[in-house]
């Protein structure tokens, strides 16, 4: 994690609590109560800006540039749509880096990726339920995403999670 770090898809603010005081952290959300959850979870010390918004829609100019890291943990799986109708969402957290600046999360993958008989079962309530939009994310289609947006990616796979890191952000 950045000095200056984005977390988009906030969640609770459960990992973010343990971030050095020194980190200036911000945090962008498309619900203001998960927004409020994870300001007051993280401590007011730590959060420098909020932001409710769609990640599907371009950041405020003066977000761009500005982070030293961004952070979607398990946020991916939840977006609506095929990987490559994401891929707007990770074009646009690329370009709330600064120059030599990482990307990273984590997504539960749906397709080629093992599931137990509880979890394909879960997988098809939550995205029968629209919370999950899954079925068809892949590991190669994660990748191809990010190596569309970014000049260096690393992504690794333990069971159905997909781990990713992606730094030098491609101009567009």
């Amino acid at each position: 994690m950045g000095e200056t770090h984005l977390d988009i898809g906030v969640g609770t603010g459960y990992y973010l609590k343990h971030a050095p005081a020194t980190h200036a952290i911000s945090l962008m959300d498309l619900n203001p109560d998960s927004l409020k959850i994870a300001a007051s979870r993280v401590g007011n010390t730590k959060i420098r800006a909020t932001l409710q918004h769609d990640v599907f829609d371009t950041f405020p100019a003066d977000w761009h540039g500005r982070f030293d890291s961004v952070s979607m943990y398990y946020l991916l799986h939840c977006l609506p749509g095929e990987m490559t109708t994401k891929a707007k969402a990770i074009k646009n957290a690329g370009m709330a880096l600064k120059p030599g600046g990482t990307l990273f999360g984590a997504t539960i993958l749906g397709k080629e990726v093992p599931h137990n008989a509880f979890g394909k079962k879960l997988m098809a309530v939550y995205n029968k339920k629209g919370i999950f939009s899954n079925t068809n994310d892949s590991a190669d289609t994660l990748r191809s995403v990010l190596d569309e947006h970014f000049a260096k990616v690393t992504l690794e796979q333990h069971g159905a999670v997909a781990l990713f890191f992606a730094t030098t952000p491609r101009s567009s």
